[in-house]
């Protein structure tokens, strides 16, 4: 019995991986298909409540089917012509999948222009609001090779001349794993003797 639940399980994972991966390789099909149900679904309820349960007595199935082709054709139009008048630049973005990890390493890293500090401060500190990523973010969605090139690249800059930001409280809430590869202890500047 464990051996069928853990290939039962291992089936349902594949096939949940190979799901993701059609998904994020077709998704304007996915989008446009979704669109198109949704505009179609509006047609079979029509049947279905003239059929069914003989809705004449509010509209008559003419009127209901002309109301409904009419709305459906602008809707079409409408969004034909906003889609039309949308940059080329931006039109993926109707349909491309954006996770947080893509949001923090293009975003947050690069077009972030202002940000709180640890001290709930507005700063418009570019290196501050970088270096703030591996606090506020969860370390699942930070870009790890930047964030370390960054961090060793400035650590010993911030310890010699300090910005009002790199104080203690800053220091103890980097993660410990991070300081680990920078090559620091985190805490204090000087290591404490024995």
């Amino acid at each position: 019995m464990v051996a069928s639940i853990s290939f039962f399980s291992l089936y349902k994972l594949a096939k949940v991986s190979s799901l993701a991966l059609l998904i994020s390789a077709s998704s304007f099909r996915i989008y446009a298909g979704g669109l198109l149900y949704m505009l179609s679904v509006n047609f079979m309820i029509l049947v279905f409540s003239y059929q069914v349960f003989d809705a004449s007595a509010y509209l008559t199935q003419t009127e209901a089917w002309t109301g409904l082709s009419t709305i459906t054709f602008l809707c079409l139009v409408s969004g034909g012509i906003a889609l039309y008048y949308v940059p080329g630049s931006h039109k993926a973005t109707f349909y491309k999948s954006f996770t947080f990890k893509e949001h923090v390493t293009t975003y947050c890293w690069n077009d972030c222009r202002y940000s709180v500090d640890h001290n709930h401060k507005i700063t418009t500190d570019q290196q501050c609001i970088r270096a703030m990523i591996p606090i506020w973010v969860s370390k699942h969605y930070t870009p790890d090779d930047k964030i370390v090139a960054f961090y060793k690249g400035h650590w010993k800059d911030w310890c010699a001349d300090p910005p009002d930001w790199f104080d203690e409280e800053f220091k103890s809430q980097v993660p410990e794993d991070l300081l680990a590869v920078v090559g620091e202890t985190g805490g204090s500047e000087e290591p404490e003797e024995a």
